[in-house]
């Protein structure tokens, strides 16, 4: 048996069962006779608890808030905001966070090998770019970065948007080279993050909802996917146009088939079926006995280079290679300049992608080994290791979610990983790197492919997004399909703006309820969600949630004469008329809680006001109970209390604007028989 409490947070001692299913209360809710509730307190108004307890209103003054914030910060204050090493670096145990460190960096060290290559032909870049990617921006990032477990360098998402811009600015009938707008985009989204940085707009990369994520990252695996089978099938496809490219590549692989080169499938396939039993055989019972992962990859890319050395692949059997691959650092340059202004629009979708995925993924680590990282320090680190690495031949670099589950399984710590790593690939670039210059295309096409599978199976999430909310099912939905039909650009901009908008048509519908009475306390509850509530003659409770302004006052007055039950205008009319009379449970009284108002603004005050006076005019009187301190100032400032216009009273809870509503039917009613509820506060 359940018993309400009384209103100490007690349970109430003298309730039973036989109280709760009286007439007046049986079944799913009662409506009681006039009650009179007393309360071993005083009843307040909102002005007389305001005077009682001297309510004021804090002032705020920003020139000594701001002088007062400049005396905190010192030298080194600054110095380990700006370089987050000095943090974390004098806590770091040498013996046990080193070894975990030097074991996590050598393990993604190697996986950057494979993966540099196969995302910089994602991004129709030259192979060796995508470990230049993964060495000169992560120096940078060690130094200004905050999170200890990013895996930063390559990633699938940044490189087929990199792709597309090479793509379209490059080639036939322009001027400048692939790698030329490569690098010019690396800088011109380095410029932005640090922008954004300045600006302090860390936190606006998170209107891009779960499912937007989900959604444009799939609909980007599927491009990924098709990107790669013009290599795994061995054949050369004409130039596709931007829009529509996943449809028109089908259609021309389709046209393609018969001169599919065998041998270079017969490759492509025997590395798949590899790829596929170590990531669902192997590797699952080898986590079990070791941290270290089987570098398959890596193993993959070094035998298909010493076969094709062998039987020399190219030649005998017209198979596509890596080709050049330069030996040695890259020499510093500067980007070109002069187009910039042509992909400044694509700069900040790749800009926002990357800094977004890369933040996304921090936060998960962060939770899971408690620690926060900073979001406009993240800003900081991508900016400035994008603006570096372009210097450096690079194109924009991101957070890997493979690389940074392996780093975090094989004891990565601290961003110490990532100098390893980068050590391990300067040695590379150093004297290791013209070794592939043999290799197969296909196997690398075979190694994205398989990559991406993680990606696809979030295709299983859609239900679940579903269930979450029609808004969050239908973004996924739209914004996977225009990533995939259209464009990727062009499904982020869809996603985008679905997300604002579920976010905008949640606020015009926010939570109203009416609300009821638990018997024999103060607390006031959702009639359509509990039973045995008791809902006072004469007296509507209204709960009203979310924020009440210009988009939302049209639908709070619809819903509030809903509950009401009436036409403000037919309710007018039908007063006039000689043969009215008023029923006897007419409401009398509109209590309207306003414990979860988070704003109100003086368009929807105006409103407010003229809805007001319409339901006096059907001798409804209005009550506020529970405004806040921000919505009450605001309220004062708009001469909706204490004005002259109207006079609406307000109380600090709904049982004190309830009790005066009781009160005055009472008086109306005079000498009706009344039923008293009694209730110790």
């Amino acid at each position: 048996m359940r018993h309400p409490r009384n209103s100490t947070g007690v349970l109430n001692p003298g309730y039973s069962r036989d109280t709760a299913d009286t007439p007046e209360t049986g079944g799913r809710r009662s409506r009681s006779k006039i009650s009179q509730v007393i309360v071993a307190r005083p009843h307040y108004q909102q002005e007389d608890l305001n005077n009682a307890f001297n309510y004021f209103k804090p002032k705020s003054n920003f020139y000594q808030e701001a002088l007062e914030s400049m005396r905190e910060v010192d030298t080194k204050t600054c110095v380990t905001g700006l370089f987050p090493i000095f943090q974390w670096l004098p806590e770091y145990s040498f013996p046990s966070d080193f070894i975990g460190d030097l074991i996590s960096g050598l393990t993604v060290g190697v996986m950057h090998i494979p993966q540099g290559m196969g995302y910089a032909l994602l991004a129709n870049m030259p192979p060796i770019t995508g470990i230049y990617t993964a060495f000169f921006p992560v120096l940078i990032y060690f130094l200004f970065g905050t999170s200890r477990h990013n895996s930063m360098g390559t990633l699938a998402v940044v490189s087929i948007m990199t792709g597309k811009v090479v793509y379209n600015h490059s080639g036939e009938g322009s001027n400048y080279t692939n790698l030329e707008v490569g690098t010019a985009l690396c800088f011109l989204v380095g410029i932005i993050q640090l922008v954004m940085c300045l600006l302090r707009m860390g936190a606006a990369s998170f209107l891009l909802s779960e499912a937007l994520v989900s959604g444009f990252t799939t609909g980007a695996a599927v491009y990924v996917f098709t990107s790669q089978m013009k290599d795994i099938l061995g054949v050369t496809l004409p130039p596709l146009g931007s829009r529509f490219e996943i449809v028109h590549t089908y259609y021309e692989l389709g046209k393609k088939v018969p001169e599919t080169n065998l041998v270079n499938l017969g490759i492509a396939i025997v590395a798949i079926i590899v790829l596929l039993i170590n990531n669902e055989v192997i590797k699952p019972r080898l986590a079990k006995l070791c941290i270290i992962p089987i570098p398959i990859q890596l193993i993959l890319v070094v035998c298909g280079t010493l076969v094709s050395i062998q039987y020399k692949l190219k030649d005998n059997y017209g198979l596509k290679v890596v080709g050049t691959i330069p030996q040695g650092l890259p020499a510093p340059k500067l980007p070109k300049f002069d187009i910039l202004p042509e992909i400044l629009m694509e700069s900040i979708t790749v800009a926002v992608v990357g800094y977004t995925v890369s933040v996304s993924l921090g936060i998960i680590f962060a939770k899971k080994e408690h620690y926060e990282i900073g979001f406009n320090q993240e800003l900081l680190a991508l900016g400035a290791g994008n603006l570096f690495g372009s210097f450096f031949s690079c194109y924009p670099f991101a957070a890997s979610l493979s690389r940074a589950a392996i780093q975090y399984l094989a004891g990565g710590k601290t961003q110490i990983t990532g100098l390893v790593s980068c050590s391990l690939l300067a040695v590379v670039l150093l004297y290791v790197a013209s070794f592939f210059q043999p290799l197969p295309r296909c196997i690398l096409a075979s190694i994205i492919a398989v990559s991406v599978q993680g990606l696809l199976m979030q295709a299983k999430d859609l239900p679940k997004f579903w269930r979450q909310g029609f808004f969050d099912g239908v973004t996924w939905v739209l914004t996977f399909v225009s990533v995939v039909f259209i464009s990727i650009d062009i499904g982020l901009l869809v996603g985008f703006a679905l997300s604002i908008s579920s976010i905008f048509f949640r606020a015009l519908k926010p939570y109203m309820c009416q609300m009821g009475n638990v018997p024999n306390s103060d607390v006031y509850l959702d009639i359509t969600r509990y039973e045995g509530l008791i809902e006072h003659r004469g007296i509507q409770i209204i709960h009203y949630s979310g924020g009440l302004h210009f988009a939302s006052r049209a639908i709070f007055k619809s819903n509030i004469c809903q509950f009401l039950n009436i036409n403000l205008t037919e309710e007018a009319k039908r007063r006039k008329a000689a043969d009215f009379v008023e029923a006897d449970d007419a409401i009398k009284f509109l209590i309207l809680d306003f414990t979860a108002l988070s704003y109100i603004d003086p368009s929807a005050i105006s409103t407010f006001k003229t809805f007001i006076r319409d339901l006096e005019a059907i001798e409804v009187q209005t009550i506020l109970a529970g405004c806040s301190p921000l919505v009450f100032e605001k309220m004062k400032k708009c001469n909706f209390i204490g004005g002259e216009e109207v006079y609406v009273r307000t109380y600090p809870t709904i049982h004190d604007a309830v009790h005066y509503a009781q009160k005055q039917l009472r008086l109306r009613a005079g000498g009706v028989s009344q039923t008293i509820q009694e209730v110790r506060l």
